[in-house]
C-alpha cells in the first residue's frame, strides 16, 4: 500500500491554486495539474477522488489561510491609528471601526503579496462548485468577525442588514480593487485604498 505524502498533497494544491487563478476552471485539468505539481495524473488521484474533489479541497485551504490573515488582524492589539485622530465617534464604534481597519489592511496586503489566493477564491465563490457545506464551515471560521457585526448591530453602530451585506461591503470589495490595481496604469494607490475603508465603513455603519 503506498502511503499518502503531505509535501506532494501540499504541492497539489498549491498547483491547483495557481492554475486556476491563471487559466480558470475550464481549461485547468487534471493533467494540468499534476504536471504543474512535478507528478502523474496517477499520483494525484492516490490524494483526491477527483478534480472537484482537490478544487473543493483547495478552497478550504485557500479559505483557511484567508479568514485566519482576517481573523489575526482583527484580534491584534490596537495600533492607535484612529486613535490619535479627532473623531465624532463613539468609543465602542471607533473600537469596532480600528479593528475592522485592521482587518482590511491585513487583506489587502495579503492580496498584494499572494494575489492567486484571492483570484482562486473569487472563482470559486462564483462557480458551481460552491455549496452549503463550504459556506456553513467558513462562517464557523469566521465566526470572531461575524460575533462582532452582530454585537455591532445590537449596539446601534451598525446598520441593520443582512450580514452577509455588511461582508460584501466591507470585504469583498477588496477583491475588485486587488483586481483593478493589476490592470491601472498606474496601480492604485494606497491612499484609494485608504478612502475605499472609509467608504466601505460609511455603507454599513449607522450615523453616530
Amino acid at each position: 500500500m503506498r502511503h499518502r505524502d503531505e509535501h506532494k498533497q501540499q504541492a497539489l494544491l498549491e498547483a491547483t491554486l495557481h492554475e486556476v487563478a491563471e487559466h480558470g476552471f475550464a481549461v485547468t485539468s487534471v493533467a494540468r495539474i499534476a504536471r504543474a505539481a512535478g507528478m502523474s495524473p496517477g499520483t494525484l488521484y492516490l490524494y483526491y477522488r477527483d478534480k472537484d474533489d482537490l478544487l473543493e479541497a483547495t478552497f478550504r485551504e485557500v479559505s483557511r489561510r484567508i479568514i485566519a490573515v482576517a481573523i489575526e488582524a482583527f484580534q491584534a492589539e490596537p495600533a492607535g491609528a484612529f486613535e490619535a485622530e479627532p473623531s465624532t465617534l463613539s468609543p465602542a464604534a471607533q473600537q469596532l471601526k480600528s479593528a475592522l481597519c485592521r482587518v482590511w489592511n491585513a487583506l489587502v496586503a495579503l492580496g498584494r503579496r499572494q494575489p492567486a489566493l484571492f483570484l482562486f477564491h473569487d472563482q470559486f465563490l462564483h462557480s458551481s462548485h460552491m455549496q452549503d457545506a463550504l459556506r456553513v464551515a467558513n462562517q464557523e471560521r469566521a465566526a470572531p468577525l461575524l460575533d462582532a457585526f452582530a454585537l455591532g448591530q445590537q449596539s446601534g453602530i451598525l446598520k441593520q442588514i443582512d450580514l452577509a451585506l455588511i461582508e460584501v461591503f466591507m470585504f469583498r470589495s477588496i477583491y475588485s480593487l486587488l483586481q483593478g490595481s493589476s490592470c491601472q496604469l498606474p496601480a492604485i494607490s494606497d491612499a484609494s485604498f485608504d478612502q475605499a475603508f472609509e467608504m466601505a465603513w460609511d455603507a454599513i455603519a449607522l450615523r453616530q
